[in-house]
Parts: structure tokens; C-alpha cells; sequence
């Protein structure tokens, strides 16, 4: 993973042919590869590939392979053995390397193996080392470099084309330049030097899936957790060697271990990255800390200044409960009394009222003409206290949407993982029983309820159904940080 001269790179240049432009449906039809170690090709391989499908005719037009030609090849599980072996501690390139990477993944997760790897795209190469261009493709390099393109849309030829390619860049470039460029490409992670060896190689074989990751110290003390979309690109973020914030570099400085958890998908990711935040503690997380000041607001009595009472004081610990009207919920007091003032200022409320004066007379706002008058009797309790309903409306504790509990089921296609969450009154559901009230959590439910309701579905008997109170991560490291 550390920094590599240019020289010193095991490429496997790599093009496919397939029966159509979506890994999800379309098959391969053709691979060849270019193995080159620095400057040197080493071996040149291809192969036609049985797609276990029809090949459409104008794919057949344009890349002269027919049904017929593929009756009798080896289907790709059969060439896989040969292919990941071919792969092994190389760096794969290809042209457009996004489309050749998804073909190659689907496939391999179709026979039941995960594959991921290190990829430069030669689109994007040319794009940073030719930016006077405008337009990348291969047939726009064969004509601007004079690339020798004898079979055109044939899976060996198009390899050789990005070996030519790659030796053009070696050729009009500094290799300094070109290493430069294709590090930036690349991001991979300079790794620290006291990381352990498990978590070397677990950085190496990131999944691409979302998930919950954990840096722990030379104790295996929790330093930092947070979640990914992507677990392979987020955490090699935190080690690139360029452009790094002290905040990261104190960080990977300090990590001697890595520990891993791939979700079913964001949302549980976000879930489990709360939970062991709260649990754990660890150093570098602030924001998400258990929170001990959450509070609400009770205003129903006319007359009478509004409550702040603090969310372990309700009975049971949740703003619905005694069937009251709760505003909120607010970070501390001194949030709620934040608000408070700004609806008064808002509204004309009286400040008295509101509970941020003390004594007799009339308030601020009554001086500067910003106040009904209540505090002087120009105004009556009763219309104060509706004005201030109405003020406070917006910040009104929301019913739980649903007539019960409901699911979320999040399944991720990379590693297969499928996962079901529950919730009931904007808590998370377990075993029968809401769990306690977390403002997080509530929080995270409300924004996402409100963008898309339909991911939640009343409650049924679903297997393997995860509750949130047990998707936390072990504090503790482990042994092979998995």
C-alpha cells in the first residue's frame, strides 16, 4: 500500500466484450488481458466466455462474436481460477474501468466469490495528463496517439491498446509526473507503519459495501467510529498521504488496529455508527455522544411560565408520555430558552410570560414596543397563551406516523447481507418491547420517514430481524478484526 515508483507497478491491463451494457443482466462474452511488470510484458491471455445467454445481434455486429463462436467456450466460473490468479497483487486497468470492474464483480458475485481491487482508469488517466482535450475514448487515443489497432471491439486487441497507451504516457511524460498522476487517481493509503498486520491486510481487502468502522488504539481502546456508504473508500480515506487535515493525521497516527462491520445498507450503518458511539465512547467522536441534557417544553397552563423539563424526569422517559403536549425535542436548557426567545421576539410575546425576566413591571420587549402588554395587562392570559400555542406549533413532539411497529429491510448486493431494523413511537423496537428514547435515533427516523415512508412496513415475523438495541459494536477488539 505505500507509495510505488512507476517502475516497480504489476498492471494488468484488461478489456471485456459482453452481450450488453448492464452487468446486472448482461453477461461476458470475451476477456483479455496484458500482465506487464514495470516496463516489461510478461504474458498476454484471452479467452471466450460461454455468457449462458443470447448474444443480441447488433453486439454481435460490432464486436464479430457470434452465438456460434461462444457455444463451446468455458463459462466464467471455469475461468476464474486462472483470472483472480492472473489479478493477484496487480492493479487493474482498463478503459472506461467502471463498466469492466461492475462486469467482472457481477460475475464473480454470481458464482458466490467477492472481488474487489485497485483500479485505474485510463479514461480518466488521459483526461488528467491530456486536459487540452475534450473527448477520451479509445478510438479518439488510437487516432491522437497513432495507436495500431488491428481488431477493433476484440478483447485481447483493445488490452494491447492500453499497453500502447500506457507506454505512449511513459514515453512524453516525467515518470515522476505520470506516478503523480496516477497516485491522485488511485488515493491509495500510505499505511502506518505501526498498524498490525491483520489490519494491513484488512485494508487491502475492504469490501465495497456499507458498514460501521472502528480505529482502536495500542490498548484497543476505541478511538474513533464512523460509517460508509462505501467501507473500502471511506476508511483508505483517512490514510491517504495528500491534502490530509491534523485532525486525520493525529488520527492514523494514533490507530493501531481496524475492526470492520458491513451492513445491509446506510440507513443501519447510520443505526450501528450511533449506538457504538454512545457505547463505546471513543475519543475522537464528540457529536454523537450519549446525550444527558435532551429536554422538552410544556406549556399547558394558561397563565403560567413554560416548563423545561429534561427528558429523564418525563415518566416513562419519552415525550409522549402522560399524553401531553411536548415541544422539542431541544439539546439543553439553555436551547429551549434559545428558542423561546426567538419565538418571542417573532411573535411579540411577552418576555415575563416566557419566563426570561424576573420582577415586576413591564418587560424589555413591552419597552421597545415588541410585547402585547400582557405583563402590564393589556393583553389577557388566555390570548397569550394561544398566541403562544401557535408560536410553538412548529417545534409540537410528532405523533408516531404508523398504527404500530414497522420494519426497514436493507439488503446490500456486494456482500449479500440482508438486514431488517424496527421501530415503534420513534424508538427502536426489540423482542416485543420499545426501547428507550433516543434523540438521535428519533431524529434520523423522522428524516427519513419523512423522505421516503413507504421503506417502512408494519411489522411482521421476519427472520434474522435485528432490533436496534443489539446492532452495536463490540468495544472490544478482535482478534481478527473482522
Amino acid at each position: 500500500m505505500q507509495r510505488s515508483t512507476l517502475a516497480s507497478h504489476r498492471f494488468a491491463l484488461i478489456d471485456l466484450e459482453t452481450s450488453g451494457i448492464s452487468p446486472a443482466v448482461d453477461r461476458i462474452t470475451e476477456i483479455g488481458m496484458v500482465l506487464v511488470d514495470g516496463e516489461q510484458v510478461v504474458e498476454e491471455w484471452s479467452s471466450l466466455v460461454h455468457p449462458e445467454c443470447a448474444i443480441p445481434p447488433d453486439i454481435q455486429a460490432l464486436t464479430g462474436i457470434t452465438n456460434a463462436m461462444v457455444r463451446d467456450a468455458p463459462p466464467f466460473e471455469a475461468l476464474l481460477p486462472g483470472i483472480l490468479k492472473r489479478l493477484e497483487n496487480r492493479l487493474l486497468v482498463a478503459h472506461n474501468a467502471r463498466f469492466d470492474y461492475g462486469f467482472l464483480k457481477a460475475e464473480c458475485r454470481r458464482v458466490g466469490v467477492r472481488f474487489n481491487a485497485d483500479v485505474l482508469c485510463t479514461v480518466r488517466l488521459s483526461r488528467k495528463l491530456y486536459p487540452q482535450f475534450k473527448t477520451h475514448s479509445l478510438d479518439a487515443l488510437i487516432e491522437r496517439h497513432a495507436l495500431h489497432a488491428p481488431e477493433r471491439h476484440r478483447a485481447l486487441a483493445d488490452a494491447r491498446l492500453i499497453a500502447q497507451f500506457i507506454a505512449h504516457v511513459r514515453q512524453h511524460f516525467n515518470p515522476a509526473a505520470v506516478q503523480h498522476a496516477i497516485q491522485e487517481l488511485l488515493k491509495l493509503p500510505a499505511v502506518p507503519a505501526h498498524l498490525d498486520e491483520a489490519s494491513v491486510a484488512l485494508l487491502r481487502t475492504l469490501p465495497e459495501s456499507p458498514g460501521v468502522y472502528t480505529f482502536l488504539g495500542i490498548q484497543g481502546q476505541p478511538l474513533y467510529i464512523g460509517k460508509a456508504r462505501n467501507l473500502r473508500e471511506r476508511v483508505r480515506a483517512h490514510f491517504y498521504a495528500d491534502s490530509r487535515h491534523s485532525n486525520a493525521a493525529r488520527l492514523a497516527t494514533e490507530t493501531h488496529a481496524l475492526q470492520i462491520e458491513p451492513t445491509g445498507g446506510e440507513f443501519t450503518a447510520l443505526l450501528r455508527e450511533m449506538q457504538a458511539i454512545k457505547t463505546c465512547a471513543p475519543l475522537h467522536n464528540v457529536a454523537l455522544r450519549k446525550r444527558a441534557s435532551v429536554c422538552f417544553i410544556e406549556a399547558d397552563i394558561p397563565g403560567h411560565t413554560p416548563r423545561i423539563v429534561a427528558l429523564e424526569r418525563l415518566a416513562p422517559a419519552h415525550p409522549s408520555s402522560e399524553g401531553r403536549t411536548r415541544y422539542g425535542p431541544f439539546g439543553s436548557r439553555s436551547g429551549a430558552r434559545t428558542v423561546l426567545a426567538q419565538l418571542g421576539r417573532t411573535h411579540r410575546l411577552c418576555d415575563a410570560a416566557l419566563g426570561l425576566k424576573q420582577g415586576n413591571g413591564p418587560c424589555f420587549s413591552r419597552q421597545i414596543h415588541r410585547c402585547e402588554g400582557l405583563c402590564e395587562g393589556a393583553e389577557t392570559p388566555q390570548a397569550h397563551h394561544a398566541r403562544l400555542l401557535s408560536a410553538l406549533e412548529p417545534w409540537a413532539f410528532p405523533s408516531w406516523p404508523y398504527s404500530g411497529p414497522v420494519a426497514l429491510q436493507e439488503h446490500d448486493p456486494e456482500s449479500g447481507l440482508t438486514q431488517t431494523v424496527a421501530f415503534d413511537q420513534w424508538c427502536a423496537w426489540h423482542e416485543g418491547h420499545t426501547q428507550a428514547f433516543d434523540v438521535d435515533v428519533f431524529r434520523l427516523l423522522r428524516r427519513h420517514i419523512a423522505r421516503q415512508p413507504t421503506l417502512f412496513t408494519p411489522l411482521k415475523p421476519i427472520p434474522g430481524l435485528t432490533g436496534c438495541s443489539d446492532a452495536v459494536l463490540d468495544c472490544a477488539p478482535e482478534s481478527d478484526h473482522n
